[in-house]
């Protein structure tokens, strides 16, 4: 008898073990997945800012000068220095909350939370599952915040690469720069109610 109770005691402690180790895994995973990204966030956000900015002012040049001129493209170089200012206000929010976060938060945030993301865990199929069952966590809020300099990147970048494509013509530009600006609207309409959804409920 003595045997099968040590026997289960063993079993036992086995299982509380495993169960510990799991845990602690998972909760390493959650803290190294969030620190990459969010260095990559905070890297990103040590030049976006600069880089759109002078490109916001670079194009505010343009629109004055087209303005002094009555130039028929007045209108595009309008809608693309309020699109790219726009866009630096985003940028600067964004890396403004990115900025603020670091390695002590990000274990305050997980020790808060760690049951429930280790629920989610446990009954979500996939990642990208995962990601969505613990939306309106405050974890979820830190990847969405630092992916979504990621993808202020990507709109800076799309807009700036439009911009000079075929620039020995003119008229070519011109249309370039309208098609970025209607990809750029759209791309910031969605991002700011995304933005919204997570920060601003």
């Amino acid at each position: 008898m003595k045997k099968i109770v040590f026997a289960l005691i063993i079993l036992i402690f086995g299982f509380l073990s495993a169960q510990q180790d799991e845990a602690q895994v998972f909760a390493a995973q959650l803290y190294n997945q969030s620190v990459i990204i969010l260095a990559d966030a905070k890297k990103q956000c040590q030049e976006l800012p600069q880089k759109n900015k002078a490109l916001a002012n670079a194009v505010s040049g343009l629109h004055k000068k087209a303005l002094e001129h009555k130039n028929v493209a007045t209108n595009v170089f309008a809608n693309a220095e309020y699109l790219l200012n726009f866009l630096q206000e985003s940028i600067e929010k964004s890396c403004g909350l990115v900025n603020m976060a670091n390695g002590e938060s990000i274990k305050l945030i997980i020790a808060q939370e760690f049951e429930q993301l280790l629920v989610q865990k446990k009954s979500a199929a996939n990642l990208e599952d995962f990601i969505g069952r613990i939306y309106g966590t405050e974890y979820g809020k830190l990847l969405y915040l630092a992916t979504s300099v990621s993808s202020l990147e990507k709109m800076y970048t799309r807009w700036a690469a439009k911009m000079v494509s075929e620039r020995n013509d003119m008229k070519k530009t011109i249309s370039n720069i309208a098609e970025a600006n209607t990809e750029l609207k759209n791309e910031l309409t969605d991002f700011t109610k995304t933005f919204k959804l997570y920060y601003e409920k």
